[in-house]
């Protein structure tokens, strides 16, 4: 466990300080995290989703006018690194951060609630990402792609959170999402699955969905206000998003997501191979129609 406290913030463009604690979302509506009165911002225009213990990543949510990073326009969920310039619409702010030992004044006052408190718990765990997107932005022009992938993102989002989920981790093209397991998270997660499969219908973008249930250690750092999950099942869930790109298919399960959401007769067998770092074979599920 880390004995330094990282703090990071927004600098505005009129001096003031924006600090972030959490998912910060951004746009002209005034109920965001940071609200911009701007005709020129979207009124969910982007978000800044903390992830891990020390990182921040930026997400456009399919803008009019995009959301830029040291001058080009982003097109997926980007890292943020300390003086990354980021512009809005005509507003421009810069991320900072830093990191304070514990002897720093700040750092003292502020280590009893950076703790890291950590429980294990079964969980849906779901990946997602979208199929063919560096082919997709050699051929989309001008803010098509962008527009595109951001209005990817906001719908799963959407989704994710209208279903009970909790968005995770943007991993440049996809996103990493999960359920805790309770008396209702079976039915939230068919609606998710069921709503995201609508969305590949349509098939702008195309994008592909594996699902897993299983163990994770789950922690959270305070200041961060975010959880975080680690553990082999989680590992796992990433792994079998390559079995899914290698099988063709847009929508897998795992044997024990079918199990616990009793779906066996709505699915399909796909096939039972091995996983990479994992020792044994898996059977693999698809949706039947």
């Amino acid at each position: 466990m880390s004995h330094n406290l990282l703090q990071s913030w927004l600098r505005l463009s009129n001096g003031e300080r924006h600090d972030l604690n959490g998912t910060c979302s951004i746009g002209r509506a005034p109920d965001n995290t940071l609200p911009i009165a701007d005709s020129e911002v979207s009124r969910r225009h982007a978000i800044i989703q903390a992830q891990g213990e020390r990182e921040f990543w930026l997400v456009d949510l399919g803008s009019a006018n995009g959301t830029y990073v040291n001058g080009r326009r982003i097109s997926q969920s980007v890292r943020l690194h300390n003086g990354d310039l980021i512009r809005v619409a005509g507003n421009e702010m810069e991320f900072a951060t830093e990191i304070l030992s514990a002897m720093h004044p700040g750092g003292q006052q502020a280590m009893a609630s950076t703790m890291i408190h950590i429980r294990q718990a079964q969980c849906w765990l779901m990946v997602a990402d979208i199929v063919g997107s560096t082919r997709l932005s050699q051929t989309l022009q001008g803010a098509q792609f962008p527009r595109m992938t951001g209005g990817w993102f906001k719908n799963c989002r959407q989704i994710i959170d209208e279903c009970g989920g909790h968005m995770s981790k943007y991993l440049g093209d996809g996103f990493f999402c999960y359920w805790d397991d309770t008396a209702d998270s079976a039915i939230q997660v068919r609606q998710a699955v069921a709503k995201l499969h609508q969305a590949q219908i349509m098939g702008n973008p195309p994008f592909r969905v594996v699902l897993h249930f299983g163990a994770a250690a789950l922690g959270t750092v305070p200041t961060m206000n975010e959880l975080n999950l680690h553990g082999p099942e989680v590992n796992f869930v990433f792994r079998v998003e390559k079995v899914a790109a290698a099988e063709k298919q847009n929508v897998l399960f795992t044997e024990a997501a079918v199990k616990r959401m009793a779906a066996e007769q709505e699915v399909r067998f796909v096939t039972e191979c091995p996983v990479e770092s994992f020792s044994n074979s898996f059977k693999f599920y698809t949706l039947s129609h």
